[in-house]
């Protein structure tokens, strides 16, 4: 089942199939599907256990129609469905021209939905079939490894990127759990995904794929 999903989602991705996704210390399964600007590829991570909606963070956001989250997106409304997601998601709110959705599928995995409504192409859709789930220690946010767009646990003030020796690639804040920056990195930039707290102190540190 589960490498049906994989490969329905990879079929929906206009761009070569999906890079794994990764928990700390040690690779990790996803599947993800996108219809992107310039055929960026952006993987995802996410997590489990729905329980009538609430996602785990402080912002649970609205119901809304399934339907209406990507509208005219059928290759993105396909792996939805066959994700289980279900008929409604929850709208998290809108940051830097971005909106962001979230659901747990029926077997209790995390989905996240992005939609940069200002621009026609700049969608996408990301589901992990981890164990480890967001929020946990370990698992602080959940982010396109490409750019920092995601969602961040409560008490998460700051997320970043930083490169296999540590330096600091990207850095924004997080804004009712929600986080969004322009800059993009090709796969392999960047390294890590780092977590911090209002006090800069960091809270996690996940190995990117």
């Amino acid at each position: 089942m589960r490498n049906d999903m994989v490969a329905r989602l990879a079929a929906a991705n206009p761009v070569p199939g999906p890079a794994p996704v990764h928990e700390p210390l040690r690779a990790r399964r996803l599947a993800v599907a996108a219809v992107v600007m310039a055929a960026i590829a952006v993987p995802a991570v996410a997590f489990g256990s729905r329980l009538a909606g609430v996602l785990g963070i402080s912002n649970e956001g609205s119901s809304v129609p399934v339907t209406s989250v990507l509208p005219g997106q059928s290759q993105l409304d396909l792996a939805l469905q066959e994700m289980q997601v279900g008929s409604t998601m929850q709208y998290l709110g809108a940051l830097d021209g971005v909106k962001f959705y979230a659901q747990r599928t029926a077997g209790g995995k995390f989905c996240f939905a992005i939609d940069h409504y200002t621009q026609q192409y700049e969608k996408g859709v990301l589901c992990d079939w981890n164990t480890d789930n967001f929020p946990s220690p370990n698992v602080q946010a959940i982010t396109f490894p490409g750019s920092l767009q995601g969602v961040a646990a409560d008490g998460v003030a700051t997320v970043e990127f930083q490169d296999a020796n540590g330096a600091v690639l990207d850095s924004t804040p997080v804004t009712n759990n929600l986080f969004v920056s322009d800059q993009r990195f090709e796969h392999g930039q960047a390294a890590y995904l780092v977590t911090l707290d209002a006090g800069g102190n960091v809270i996690s540190k996940q190995t990117l794929p």
